[in-house]
């Protein structure tokens, strides 16, 4: 009973909405601009701040910062020494790993090539869940000397330079002029981007992996501060609480080592969980995007509700007369809000096709402050969110005439009708205050979007002519 219902208000709202185009035309694009924003940014914070990072336990996966804020660094690598420290004196930590990045010349049988390679301890890919694909990954013995070069390759460069040959393994490659022996391939999909292990170096990504052997002298080098150290928190264990237990390594190496690290300093080592490492900087920009596009779906549902208020209005006799047949106030709220929901969703179906396209223009553009662009997509997660905010929209704005339908009455509505006179619905009627609150509300919210886009203009204009300084 409820679908032939369905279908039948279905039917006659399509009917409806091809008689008037202008109408049609002019909702449907209000709706698609509000809905089409919201996908869009959607898109955008689920790939961000919604999906994990793809690693094993990504919500137990940190990296750990060298900080000194009386000499204004707030980001600093480690050295050699300083991984000790943390590794053998933090028991809230289930694994601790370090790597440093670089660039080196490969060179063989193929064109010689400038590569990124990252050198990591053995744990470091264990921990992050990478398992090989051909092959083997590093075992323990090769973080000490003594051991021949290995190197594991990425499975975008075994594609890319090998041609997916299987017999890569075991073939020797000249990296930096010294032999290193190919024992493994990383599966697909598994990389280690700048974004997530920003090293000192100048590698952009890993396309290839060696190993990091340390000499005996290494827990006592406090020198060199170029390397990358992350961990695994146990189970139970929040950054907050092992930040605890590391401001009190960091006060011990204080006071052993003055000479080192001085008072002034004020020396520690900060834990950032490895998602807020990726997405810190972007969080707030993508917040206040979502506010505003959050904002313009406010005003297109504002206009569009305007818009079916207006068009009750020119349908009240036929309203009336159907009350008046024996249509129950219930039965014509039902129709009015399918055809306001079959509105929603046509939007929605071309706010889809538009959020496809920013989706497209931002992989094409590659913006390098926004992390983690190979997950931005229009995707199921995506589309049954934009499903919802249709319905939610469709509901919103076919509110109004829906409640206006329950307090026709044929009889006045008729007659006035006869007379050539206005509408005496306290929802339809020219004494009503709805529309002349719902053109104060968009007009609201445009002020605000306005006020923002110009301090933002403003800023941007004033950042430009900051003198640089040479």
């Amino acid at each position: 009973m409820i679908a032939s219902a369905l279908l039948q208000d279905l039917r006659f709202a399509l009917r409806g909405f091809a008689k008037s185009p202008g109408f049609t035309l002019v909702a449907v694009i209000s709706i698609a601009i509000g809905i089409g924003a919201n996908t869009a940014i959607f898109s955008v914070a689920n790939a961000l701040l919604l999906r994990p990072l793809p690693y094993a336990d990504p919500e137990r996966l940190v990296i750990l910062w060298n900080r000194s804020p009386g000499l204004n660094i707030a980001e600093d690598w480690f050295s050699t020494a300083q991984y000790f420290d943390i590794r053998n004196g933090h028991s809230g930590f289930e694994q601790v790993a370090i790597a440093i990045g670089g660039n080196q010349n490969l060179t063989g049988p193929f064109e010689p090539e400038r590569v990124g390679v990252l050198r990591v301890s053995s744990n470091l890919l264990p921990m992050l869940g990478a398992k090989a694909a051909l092959g083997r990954l590093f075992v323990p013995e090769e973080d000490g000397p003594g051991r021949t070069g290995t190197v594991v390759l990425n499975h975008g460069t075994w594609k890319r330079r090998y041609g997916g040959d299987p017999a890569v393994i075991g073939r020797v490659l000249n990296l930096n002029g010294a032999p290193s022996e190919v024992v493994g391939v990383l599966p697909e999909g598994f990389s280690l981007p700048r974004e997530v292990l920003p090293t000192l170096g100048t590698a952009e990504d890993g396309e290839m992996f060696l190993p990091l052997p340390l000499p005996k002298e290494a827990a006592t080098n406090r020198g060199q501060e170029d390397y990358n150290v992350i961990a695994k928190l146990k189970p139970g264990v929040t950054a907050a609480e092992a930040q605890v237990e590391m401001d009190a390594i960091t006060r011990r190496l204080r006071a052993d080592h003055p000479d080192v690290y001085p008072p002034n300093g004020g020396l520690t080592f900060g834990i950032v969980p490895l998602l807020d490492q990726v997405v810190g900087n972007v969080r707030p920009t993508l917040f206040v995007l979502a506010g505003s596009v959050a904002f313009v779906l406010l005003i297109a549902c504002a206009n569009v509700a305007n818009l079916l208020l207006s068009r009750a209005l020119s349908r009240e006799k036929e309203i009336a007369v159907r009350v008046s047949v024996g249509a129950s106030s219930r039965r014509l709220a039902f129709q009015l809000l399918v055809e306001s929901l079959t509105l929603s969703l046509l939007g929605g179906v071309l706010g889809v096709a538009l959020s496809f396209a920013a989706v497209q223009w931002i992989h094409l553009v590659q913006p390098k402050n926004v992390p983690r662009l190979d997950g931005i997509a229009v995707n199921g997660e995506v589309l049954l969110f934009t499903t919802l905010l249709c319905l939610i929209a469709g509901v919103l704005f076919g509110l109004a005439p829906a409640l206006g339908a329950r307090h026709v009455n044929p009889g006045e509505t008729l007659v006035a009708a006869g007379r050539g006179s206005t509408s005496a619905n306290p929802v339809f009627g020219r004494g009503n205050n709805l529309r002349r609150l719902l053109v104060v509300a968009q007009v609201a919210l445009s002020m605000v979007l306005l006020v923002g886009a110009g301090l933002l203009v403003r800023s941007f204009a004033r950042l430009q002519n900051v003198a640089p300084g040479f």
